[in-house]
């Protein structure tokens, strides 16, 4: 159902003066949104994380709050009204929802944010160390004794982030200022401590994204009338407006009629659209990259960038519908009409799809590759037919300049898709090779993958009568060659699953023999365990694959979307079950990069390089620590405590480190004994050295990330990322067993164990790791009895776990075709 602007009717969004207080109607359209779960799983992570110096002050809490308090010019009275202004404010949009025509609802969602972030404060304040009553005193106090956390932040937090959603964005900017000053505020005052404020806001935020995950929230998109306004402010007196069926994420789409007869496609980035919000319109890009408009710096920026690549396009004979304007209303809001005359190349049928429309359309895709410009989704609602029976290409606004060849094939692939879904693959393929030839179509067959297509044509293939590798098998029949071979992946077994059982329970028996540790003992310090912290440890280790799914997207030149890569990650962890974790690695990201379509050199390359930029790191890490004296271990002296601890049960850290090596070289001399194992490594050898020396030309190509400075980043720093999060992982565990040692001492720890783990030729360096991390923890000064159990804790959250979510996500990559 469409809706039609009524020039009698007022906008339900208020609006006087050129300032809007409601970025939308009242009973406009809602949604729950996944970056409200995102922020939900972050603030669990970052209180539970916080508990651990709870309640303080900390070293850094001191120096903060002296800071804080000597800034020059700032008076107590200053503090006072910032720190009281953050209940006025909340009040303030308490008032407004509840005296607002239609906005009764709102009220009672931000009285219930309210109510749920005081609540959780109470539970996280108590979890650290401060009792109800003094979390229910600070509400009202502005003076110390300074507690843990910000309760009257937590507040207004949750109810500020709760309105922001239907509030327009100065409104929205002025609630984050009140709340930023508000915070520094309570520190200066010596209401609450740093990690308190961090605290409170972070309960504040995690309860508005409860109510949101729960109610759902606007998109803050214009009304009609609006947009009926905004046309007007620059000078387009169109009429008949109504709502377009299709919406892409961050746009709101409008059509309307001209007065001599032109229809129009109006594209609206509203000035408070929720989607242009920082944290969303980042989300989007990662997640959706390749099918959401990539983040701007502007919403202007965006509409000049569509509107110049139409124009360009159209200077250069491709077919296109011409901009009418572009440009920023009085509002702020930015808008970018053209013609949309014509029909869909989706709504034809077969019988209406000629062979003269076939080869316009492949001309102007072809045409557009020889112009250095990707469209970027070619489907069937940007291609359009017009009138007179040519076809147009629309919407450029994922389009590139000085595209790569894969993007500009990625184009022709999404073309053939779109055609194939239309007229069958067998006309689809012969009208694709007479447009590009033998050479163009077998360049091209490698782009066949569900990666290139965006999700609404993957959900089309899946319910037609073809797939995608029947495609590919007809298309390479069309050019005469064989399809492409994809990389084979060891699977998991029963078999393998049942070593990997064995292999851990020989690995604990010979540790515990060799370390002279009673193993009653490690079951009592087991039984012993804090579960709040193992609980926080586990809610932290699946954030690691975050950080390794943006050092995996930096190491490729070709662009991915966040969402396949990080479940490429968790797979990772199932995979690595029957093969050791490098090789695991390595393996499925050659099928994974494959099926994004990038050669088989290329996709080694990719694996190759991400997996030695993590080596690099952890030799880094290594070196920075000792160097400059951050850690030291000692190998000589015996494991001591800080706690008491059972006669005899403390043993050598240097018994400990001679198993390691111990384990190393028997795991060597294991490869090379067995006659199987020794055959396949002779045999690997020479061929693995003539297959790079074919692909060199293919790894030059992927090694052209290192010139990028962003792909740099990304690969480095998520590394980089992820040591330090396994530390905090182990510090945790740790914490569980009532002892705890210096950071710096964790990621040496860590760091040095995970490399040399990885090298060993069994799954996830089994047994290797344990005794790896025990003594390392024995020789920071733990006790043996608690290092081991430590060990054990953390690989069972890091290692012996995460398989069982790797399963979904390595069901999910197979399901929708990335393995």
């Amino acid at each position: 159902m469409t809706q039609a602007a009524s020039p009698q009717r007022a906008a339900p969004a208020w609006r006087g003066a050129g300032f809007r207080i409601f970025s939308s109607a009242g009973d406009a359209p809602r949604a729950r949104r996944p970056t409200d779960g995102v922020l939900l799983a972050l603030t669990i992570v970052g209180v539970a994380l916080l508990s651990i110096p709870a309640p303080g002050p900390t070293a850094l809490d001191r120096s903060f709050s002296a800071f804080i308090s000597e800034l020059p010019g700032l008076m107590g009275w200053f503090w006072e009204i910032s720190f009281n202004l953050l209940l006025g404010w909340a009040l303030l949009l308490l008032v407004l929802a509840l005296v607002s025509h239609g906005r009764k609802r709102l009220f009672f969602e931000e009285v219930f944010a309210m109510g749920l972030a005081f609540g959780c404060a109470l539970l996280a304040g108590k979890a650290g160390g401060t009792d109800w009553s003094s979390s229910v005193r600070v509400i009202g106090s502005t003076s110390p004794p300074a507690v843990y956390l910000a309760v009257r932040l937590a507040m207004a937090t949750a109810v500020v982030v709760m309105a922001s959603p239907h509030m327009s964005r100065p409104v929205r900017t002025i609630g984050r200022l009140v709340l930023a000053i508000g915070g520094f505020a309570g520190i200066a005052l010596g209401v609450t401590l740093p990690i308190g404020m961090v605290a409170g806001f972070l309960v504040g935020v995690g309860s508005a994204a409860v109510v949101h995950l729960i109610l759902g929230s606007p998109a803050g998109r214009l009304t009609l009338d609006q947009i009926a306004a905004a046309l007007r402010d620059l000078g387009i007196g169109a009429t008949d407006l109504r709502n377009a069926p299709l919406e892409p994420r961050g746009v709101q789409l409008a059509l309307a009629a001209m007065p001599d007869g032109r229809s129009l496609m109006v594209k609206v980035y509203g000035r408070d659209a929720h989607e242009g919000q920082l944290l969303t319109s980042l989300w989007n890009s990662v997640w959706h990259r390749g099918e959401t408009p990539r983040l701007a710096s502007s919403r202007l920026e965006q509409v000049e960038h569509e509107a110049f690549v139409t124009l360009l396009a159209d200077r250069e004979g491709v077919p296109v519908m011409p901009v009418v304007v572009a440009g920023l209303a009085v509002e702020h809001d930015a808008l970018l009409v053209t013609e949309a005359t014509g029909r869909a190349f989706v709504t034809l049928t077969p019988e209406e799809i000629d062979d003269a429309l076939l080869q316009g359309l492949w001309r102007a895709v072809v045409r557009l590759g020889e112009l250095g410009i990707a469209h970027g989704q070619i489907d069937g609602y940007r291609l359009v037919v017009r009138p007179d029976g040519t076809p147009a290409i629309g919407d450029f606004s994922l389009a590139r300049v000085a595209a790569t060849d894969v993007a500009v094939m990625a184009d022709r692939a999404q073309l053939l898709v779109t055609t194939a879904l239309s007229i069958g693959h067998d006309r689809a393929v012969l009208a694709a090779t007479e447009a590009l030839g033998h050479d163009g179509l077998v360049r091209m067959l490698p782009l066949l993958q569900p990666a290139v297509l965006d999700r609404a044509a993957r959900r089309a293939v899946k319910a037609g009568e073809w797939s995608l590798p029947d495609l590919l098998k007809r298309s390479a029949e069309g050019a005469g060659v064989e399809p492409p071979e994809l990389e084979r992946i060891r699977r998991v077994t029963v078999k393998s699953v049942l070593t990997v059982v064995l292999v851990g329970a020989f690995a604990y028996w010979l540790i515990a023999s060799l370390s002279g540790i009673d193993l009653q003992q490690v079951i009592d310090e087991l039984k012993s365990a804090e579960m709040v912290w193992l609980a926080a440890a586990l809610l932290v280790a699946p954030v690691v694959q975050v950080f390794q799914a943006f050092s995996t997207m930096g190491a490729s030149v070709h662009p991915m979307r966040f969402g396949p890569v990080l479940m490429l990650q968790y797979a990772i962890q199932f995979i690595q079950l029957a093969v050791p974790s490098s090789a695991a690695r390595v393996a499925l990201e050659v099928r994974f990069f494959e099926r994004a379509g990038v050669d088989a050199g290329g996709s080694l390359s990719i694996g190759l390089i991400d997996a030695v930029s993590g080596f690099a790191i952890q030799l880094l890490i290594i070196v920075v620590v000792t160097v400059f004296g951050l850690a030291s271990i000692s190998l000589s002296s015996s494991s001591t405590s800080s706690s008491s601890t059972s006669s005899g049960s403390s043993s050598s850290g240097v018994d400990t480190w001679v198993l390691v090596v111990a384990l190393l070289v028997l795991g060597a001399i294991v490869a090379f004994a067995v006659p199987k194992s020794r055959a396949a490594i002779k045999d690997a050898v020479p061929r693995y050295r003539a297959t790079l020396r074919r692909q060199a030309s293919s790894a030059v190509t992927a090694l052209r990330v290192l010139r990028d400075p962003k792909n740099v980043g990304l690969l480095f720093g998520g590394n980089l990322m992820a040591q330090v999060l396994l530390a905090i992982v182990l510090g945790l565990c740790l914490r569980a067993f009532g002892y705890t040692t210096s950071f710096a001492g964790l990621i040496l720890v860590n760091t040095f164990v995970s490399l040399f783990a990885g090298f060993m030729p069994v799954p996830g360096g089994m047994g290797v790791a344990e005794a790896g991390y025990t003594a390392g923890l024995q020789a920071l000064g733990i006790p043996s009895a608690a290092a081991m159990s430590t060990a054990i804790a953390f690989r069972l959250v890091t290692f012996y776990l995460p398989p069982i979510w790797g399963t979904f996500a390595m069901r999910w990559l197979r399901r929708n075709s990335y393995v």
